[in-house]
Formats: structure tokens, sequence, C-alpha cells
């Protein structure tokens, strides 16, 4: 099951509070497990106008002020309200704004956020870390950057501050879900299973595709037919759901039934040439 964000937001200011949707692997969050927001007071909210009107501000008065580095910052916040098609101009303001001096440690957030959807994690870990290391019980940070190190593969760095984070909220159910993902990850699989009952406990259910990564614990610990209730009930929710309707088919032809191995086979196929169709049709 993959990260990835669900909410049409307008650069940072209308993120979904607190639910993160990373691409990579298996961590998630969901709209039902929302908390309030945690996030650094410098994030800008203007509306597509009022960027449009700040970004020709400020290349205005740079033509007559080019080392004024608030103008630059200004100017790059303005982009970044503008989005992930402008983070590259966003970055490159923010850092000549850095070469003139500044110093706010807000920018290392926004560093971060913009080198992740660029496509850069470990320059986005080592500006997030920073921002952390100024604000250490930064829910939205703290997140990001464990997700960041999980996709990276740094299992034990993500585990920590998942641990932190749930210290910190105990009652978060994004950080249990995740947290419950790592630890499948690394084996330590009644922890994990401890945690999804966590979640359950604090959102009343499993987020879409949480029966199938329990299925998956039970999986990894031997018990096929358990784990195969689990894939039934996680498609029981979401018919078209690839990942369960994949891990099913192999467990059903291992027990010999070739015929309905074959129809869900079958099924699977017409499901990605769909999805197919609809990234080239959207795409």
């Amino acid at each position: 099951m993959k990260l990835k964000y669900e909410s049409n937001y307008f650069g940072e200011a209308a993120w979904v509070a607190g639910g993160l949707f990373l691409i990579g692997l298996t961590l998630h969050s969901y709209p039902a497990f929302e908390i309030s927001s945690r996030v650094p007071n410098a994030r800008p909210l203007y509306s597509p106008n009022e960027a449009d009107r700040q970004i020709e501000s400020a290349k205005s008065y740079l033509t007559g002020h080019p080392d004024d580095f608030n103008t630059y910052i200004a100017l790059a916040m303005a982009y970044y309200a503008k989005g992930p098609d402008h983070y590259v101009e966003a970055m490159n303001a923010l850092e000549k704004a850095r070469a003139l001096g500044a110093t706010s440690e807000h920018l290392f957030f926004y560093a971060g956020t913009m080198y992740e959807a660029l496509g850069l994690p470990d320059y986005a870990i080592n500006e997030l870390a920073k921002y952390l290391r100024h604000h250490p019980n930064d829910y939205e940070t703290m997140i990001r950057l464990a997700n960041l190190h999980f996709r990276q593969k740094h299992t034990d760095d993500a585990q920590a501050l998942y641990k932190d984070a749930l210290h910190l909220w105990p009652k978060d159910a994004t950080a249990w879900f995740n947290y419950a993902i790592i630890n499948k990850e690394k084996g330590n699989y009644p922890v994990a299973l401890n945690c999804l009952d966590q979640v359950v406990k604090i959102a009343g259910r499993l987020p879409a595709g949480g029966l199938f990564e329990e299925g998956e614990i039970y999986r990894l610990k031997g018990d096929e037919n358990k784990a195969l209730q689990y894939y039934q009930q996680e498609l029981a929710a979401q018919p078209g759901y690839i990942p369960a309707l994949e891990a099913t088919e192999t467990i059903i032809r291992a027990k010999g039934d070739i015929k309905q191995a074959r129809n869900i086979h079958k099924r699977i196929v017409e499901l990605k040439h769909q999805q197919a169709q609809n990234q080239r049709t959207h795409g």
C-alpha cells in the first residue's frame, strides 16, 4: 500500500491537519484520523491572486534592492503558496535569501517540504531535521520526517520518531498506524498487532487498506488462513483493492484452487488495465 497526498491543497496552507500521504511503501494517514493542526506560524495563507501580486511586487522591489533578503523570502513564500509547480522558483528565491543572510528556522521547514515534493528526500530529511531541532514537538514535521526516513529505509530512525510522537500524542491514530507498519517491517509482529488495536480503539476502525496490512502481519507470522480472512474483509469493503486481491490469489493458488485463482487473476488484470486507462485519460 502506498502513501499519497489526498488533499487538494493550495500550497501548504490547506493541508489536511496531521494527514500526511507520502508516496512510498506502506505508511498512511486518513481524514478520519485528523487532529488539530500544529504547524509553523510562518506558513503562508495567500490566495492565488494575492500570491501573484506578491510575486510581482517582490520582483519590482528587487530591481532596485537586489540584496534585500527579506524580499527574497517574501518572493519564495509567494511561489511556495502557488503550489508544487512553482517550488523550483520558490527554492531559488529561498536559497538567494539564505546566501544574503536569512537565518529564520522556518526556512528549514519550507525547504524540507519543497525538497520532498521535488523528489530529493535526503535534502528534505536534512532540512526537516534542522527544523525539528528548533521545534522538537512539532507534529507535522515529526511525522513527515519519520515517513521520509522510512521511505529511505532508515527504519530505526523512523521507529524512534514515531515512538517519540506517541509519547507526545498517545491518542493519535495516524501515529499508531504508521508505527504498526514500521514494526511489521522490522518483524515485531506482536507490537504491530497491538498498535493496530490501538488504532481501532481511537478511530473506531482501521483505515482503507488497514485490514490488508493486518492480514500481511499474520501471513508473515505463518498463519495464512487468518491472513486470508483479513484480505477477504478488506475486499468486502474495497472489492477493487489490488494488493488484497494479489495476496488472496497467491494463497488460493497455493491451496490448489486453480480455477478461483485464475478468476482472481483475471480481475486483477482488468483492474490494472482500467487504472492505466484512467491515468492516460487524466494524466
